[in-house]
């Protein structure tokens, strides 16, 4: 079984729903669930969350669109308890655009959303075996943990229902939140430690096609999922935008297909989830998590030629980078004895991707070798490699935005050569460059940690506390898990607006 790593300040949300998800093939099926809102409406206010009751403001016949409704449902299902999922055999309604439609249903995304959130899911199969399901089997593809049962009727489903509602409620809980999946995805998948097989890696979806296809994949709905992924600053509407433009391009695999616009587009996806997922903090989930949407799009990569380091792509054009990235994150989840084996892979891709570009391409690599060897507790080396990228970035005429975070990360690490009034004066002028025009939300949450941490060390106290609490606030708003730092949420702590 496979463990999943959540972001520490999900954990931390207080969770008192559970949510209802079904079709609305029948006018049996609304009345089971007007029922079941009849049976709770009065418990804490909704104890089951039932979309038409909880917000009957989203009435596509009032003018909501799909979206509004599928990122409602979304958001209540990062909120709740659990996810309850009444399986009668529909699929449910699909995403659309124009004339065409993604493969992708509302029922998928709700189930696609618990999953990645890792949490606990039950499945109530009426009248069918879970094996026969379509619904079913995604679920099996995406979440190993998922309980389910099989009943007759809807009579049936609605006793089981309330069973579930009134004794098992209590007593659900999230999947365990642990460093374990790291354990397991470095003791399973990656067995070769002296790193003489790179590009080795999980692949998404186990690199398998996911959920039922048509015979046609309709490609200008996925280009318009992701550019509708490409202009949002929220991870989770990243992620679930660039998850319906996925499904829709399956029935064009990027390990089958040779038509150059559906790989295109598989590589512009690939990018985008990975660049999400970095943020949102999924680093642990086996076929879901951001190590293997790296194997998927080296894969992809090699397998068509293109390059694996590319320039002109400003976001995941570098696979020596993303993984580099994903193992010096995951070196900080797992126990001491491993986290020095994931630094090696990390600066294996490292130093491999500095072997295949001329000095002036380096200082996208540089920083991260450098926080590698920050690691190693080699600050000096780490200063110079931070240093050396700040050369290449003002020689070159990078935007401000870029030098202001290599700034900081020199900032940060000046702090470590004892030299904390010159890494804070660093690290200002650092974030004075990063405006959020010219940087992105998940940069400038960064630098404001480092911000607060150096102002910390300095004896600085309403400083820090300021910067902790822009951080925290601009976490919280655009989904960024990953960057979330203990002693920056104990630092802000009471000074946040409730939100």
């Amino acid at each position: 079984m496979v463990d999943f790593y959540m972001p520490r300040a999900l954990e931390e949300r207080t969770i008192s729903l559970s949510f209802l998800a079904s079709s609305w093939s029948s006018g049996a099926l609304i009345a089971l669930r007007t029922r079941i809102w009849a049976r709770y409406e009065k418990d804490g206010r909704g104890r089951v969350w039932i979309a038409e009751h909880i917000r009957p403001d989203l009435d596509p016949a009032q003018g909501a669109s799909q979206l509004e409704i599928a990122d409602a449902c979304l958001d209540a299902i990062e909120n709740a308890r659990d996810f309850v999922l009444l399986d009668t055999g529909e699929y449910g309604s699909r995403l659309g655009y124009q004339d065409a439609f993604a493969e992708a249903s509302f029922l998928e995304m709700e189930l696609f959303q618990a999953a990645l959130l890792s949490k606990p899911i039950t499945v109530f199969f009426v009248g069918r075996a879970s094996e026969t399901s379509p619904l079913g089997q995604l679920a099996m593809q995406l979440a190993p943990h998922v309980s389910t049962f099989r009943l007759e009727s809807l009579e049936e489903a609605e006793d089981a229902l309330v069973r579930h509602f009134d004794g098992a409620h209590p007593k659900a809980q999230r999947a365990k939140v642990s460093h374990l999946f790291s354990q397991n995805l470095i003791q399973e998948r990656h067995r070769d430690w002296h790193n003489t097989r790179l590009f080795d890696e999980p692949k998404f979806m186990d690199g398998r096609v996911c959920g039922p296809t048509s015979a046609k994949a309709e490609l200008d709905v996925a280009a318009h999922y992701l550019n509708l992924a490409a202009a949002n600053t929220e991870t989770n509407r990243i992620l679930s935008r660039t998850w319906i433009a996925m499904r829709t391009l399956m029935p064009v695999h990027y390990a089958q297909t040779n038509d150059p616009t559906a790989l295109d587009l598989w590589d512009r996806a690939l990018r985008l989830w990975s660049s999400a997922a970095a943020w949102r903090g999924l680093h642990g989930h086996l076929w879901l998590g951001n190590v293997s949407v790296l194997g998927s799009l080296a894969q992809l990569r090699i397998r068509s030629g293109a390059p694996l380091y590319n320039p002109e792509q400003v976001k995941g054009g570098d696979i020596y980078d993303g993984l580099g990235s994903v193992y010096y994150s995951l070196s900080k989840r797992v126990p001491r004895r491993i986290g020095p084996k994931l630094l090696e892979r990390a600066l294996a891709y490292v130093e491999e991707g500095l072997k295949k570009r001329d000095p002036p391409l380096q200082d996208s690599l540089l920083p991260l070798r450098g926080s590698i060897q920050a690691r190693r507790y080699q600050f000096r080396a780490a200063a110079r490699d931070y240093t050396e990228a700040i050369d290449i970035a003002v020689a070159r005429g990078d935007g401000s935005g870029q030098i202001g975070f290599l700034l900081t990360e020199l900032g940060f690490m000046e702090l470590f050569l004892l030299k904390p009034r010159q890494a804070r004066q660093r690290i200002e002028e650092g974030l004075a460059h990063m405006t959020a025009e010219v940087s992105s939300p998940g940069f400038r949450v960064r630098a404001l940690r480092k911000h607060a941490l150096i102002a910390l060390a300095c004896g600085d106290m309403p400083a820090a506390r300021a910067s902790a609490v822009t951080a925290v606030k601009l976490s919280r708003k655009h989904q960024l898990y990953d960057q979330n730092n203990w002693m920056v949420r104990r630092l802000a702590s009471g000074h946040l607006d409730n939100e």
